[in-house]
């Protein structure tokens, strides 16, 4: 069989063969089930009931208050759709030592083989998917390498004890802890610090009287890219600078029909451009809490002892391409005067109150100067990390999932929000957590490609949490959403045989509850993530800046026209808005405290 698809090394096809053949009789071994004790409803639902619950996180959906992911699926590759094979579910996934039911092909084990057996599950999945259009930023990439990095970041930061500096640097020198370093000096406004040919060059400006580079420069392209059109379109001398390449990521990002229009509005998106970008559409999507898995569900918990669920029609139904948008615009953008300067590693920010900012580049490139930086890196951000030192998040949001082939096509038609179908899982000393469900239909409703045509789906499970130091790792989750995945999709009964897996997806969000950040110098505002005005229930990225771009290019144009840089006037851009508040309840409702 894999000779004749092979034929030009045969050598290759037969231990390619063999490995296959080892690997179904391993696959094999026994089963195990696993019973599922009934729904333990979260404090949401306790007070509120599971009605009121599911229809107040909807209302808030519609209202705008969740952002879209930066997550989503590959918008060209597309699946070679395994067969479904009929197998009781194996919880133990490939764990269980019960004898084999049937003998294998082979009992010679290859040294791959052998290598094999001693990796997880999800290694084993990673490695066997491509690592081609990986990208920078939450989610950007979903290699074993880059799984392995963010379980060490969330290790850190779990194991990291939160401090006040600023109340420390007040102490007298005895009562200070000195095991407390200085924070990182990225950004500085103190002309004895930082780099030396930044204040060379805003010196200049200042003698000679010429004009600074930019008006505005925005630091973090892939998403700052629409806020620099936005602004060049307003008139303004924008420049972006970006660590990497410009480029968008090897998957769909979900957002609604009425977002995209507000940036045709604004002259950022034309209609052609979303017609091009738009690869996949759908009515809407599903918000439920229930005990179980069953749908389609009617009526409310005390009718069917269940739960409930409710439809959003038009919420997060399309899924566009990231490489398309962000191509189209960054051209609208060169066309109309801007620069992108890609490759460009930040190495700080000085700012000059009465001159303006420096972006320090590095020894090779010359510093650029500005009237205002823009934030635009994310919650990773180097600025916001020095401006919230020793400060540990309030909440963290914690995502797991993949983007695969091999679902059923026929129901492949819906997508889910905020959606749990299963009690609240307890991880003993790791504390207790309530999963939830988030799954998007890739390639249907779009360039011929009918409903019910596509086995291609994105799925996340994710949940609320603190950053306590026992929580439970991401590995943990990991393996929790192989395992209960074939619950949440019932076609697919063993993953690693019936998906065909194009990416993993992984990551964790921090946020805090004194967002939208306000800035702490002058000439310097955060926008998107890295300023904390996404919402705590979401996964943040596009949707959460697209939301405010119109308010926010409107203010930031207003205050370099009419020199407002201050930090106590750009503070006023982004003022507390209430829907992060109300969003902070639900994320508190739907979380389970440690002690």
């Amino acid at each position: 069989f894999f000779a004749s698809y092979f034929p030009c090394d045969c050598t290759a096809a037969a231990s390619t063969a063999e490995r296959h053949l080892s690997r179904r009789g391993r696959q094999q071994r026994g089963t195990v089930f696993a019973s599922y004790s009934t729904f333990t409803y979260s404090s949401i639902m306790t007070t509120t009931g599971p009605r009121r619950a599911a229809g107040a996180l909807a209302a808030l959906v519609l209202l705008g208050g969740d952002g879209s992911d930066g997550f989503a699926t590959p918008s060209s590759r597309r699946c070679r759709g395994p067969s479904h094979v009929s197998r009781t579910v194996t919880a133990s996934l490939l764990r269980s030592t019960v004898a084999p039911t049937e003998e294998p092909a082979s009992t010679d084990m290859t040294p791959m083989d052998e290598e094999q057996t001693g990796k997880s599950l999800t290694q084993r999945i990673m490695e066997s998917t491509s690592s081609a259009g990986q990208a920078g930023g939450a989610g950007g990439s979903s290699t074993w390498d880059a799984f392995l990095r963010t379980e060490a970041n969330w290790s850190r930061l779990k194991d990291f004890e939160g401090f006040d500096y600023d109340s420390m640097t007040s102490l007298p020198p005895s009562a200070r802890h000195s095991s407390i370093p200085k924070p990182p000096q990225f950004v500085t406004d103190d002309g004895s610090q930082g780099s030396e040919r930044c204040w060379s060059k805003l010196r200049a400006h200042a003698e000679d009287s010429t004009p600074l580079d930019y008006d505005v420069v925005v630091c973090g392209g892939t998403l700052g890219i629409f806020i620099a059109l936005a602004l060049q379109i307003k008139g303004l001398n924008v420049a972006v600078i970006e660590a990497g390449k410009l480029q968008g990521r090897e998957q769909e990002w979900n957002i609604s029909m009425k977002e995209l229009e507000e940036l045709v509005d604004l002259g950022v998106l034309t209609e052609e451009i979303i017609d091009e970008a738009v690869s996949t559409e759908f009515p809407g999507c599903r918000s439920g809490f229930k005990n179980s898995e069953v749908t389609p569900l009617e009526g409310g918990y005390f009718e069917n002892g269940v739960g409930y669920e409710c439809f959003t029609p038009g919420v997060l139904n399309l899924g566009v391409s990231p490489s398309v948008l962000i191509n189209s615009v960054a051209e609208r953008f060169l066309e109309r005067g801007g620069a992108v300067l890609e490759g460009t590693p930040l190495k700080g920010i000085c700012i000059s109150d009465s001159i303006g900012a420096a972006v320090d580049m590095g020894d090779r490139d010359e510093p650029v100067t500005a009237k205002l930086v823009l934030d635009c890196m994310g919650n990773a951000s180097p600025i916001s990390r020095q401006q919230r030192y020793g400060r540990k998040p309030d909440g963290v949001c914690a995502v797991v999932g993949s983007c695969a082939g091999g679902y059923e096509k026929e129901s492949n038609l819906l997508g889910d929000i905020i959606y749990t179908n299963n009690e609240i899982q307890d991880k003993g000393p790791n504390g207790k957590l309530q999963y939830f469900w988030e799954a998007f239909p890739v390639g249907i409703g779009r360039n011929g490609n009918e409903p019910g045509s596509s086995d291609v789906k994105t799925t996340y499970m994710f949940t609320y949490m603190d950053a306590e130091k026992d929580r439970p790792s991401l590995t943990t989750l990991m393996d929790d959403y192989w395992e209960q995945l074939p619950i949440y999709q019932p076609s697919i009964q063993d993953v690693e045989r019936d998906l065909d897996v194009k990416r993993v997806l992984f990551a964790f969000f921090p946020t805090y509850t004194d967002s939208p950040l306000k800035p702490m110098w002058s000439r310097l505002l955060a926008v998107g993530d890295a300023s904390g005005i996404q919402s705590p229930l979401s996964f943040g990225g596009f949707g959460a800046l697209t939301r405010h771009l119109d308010r926010i290019s409107g203010a930031i144009s207003e205050a370099v026209e009419n020199d407002l840089l201050h930090k106590s006037e750009l503070g006023e851009i982004n003022a507390y808005t209430p829907n992060l508040s109300a969003a902070w309840m639900f994320q508190k409702a739907m979380s389970i405290r440690m002690k």
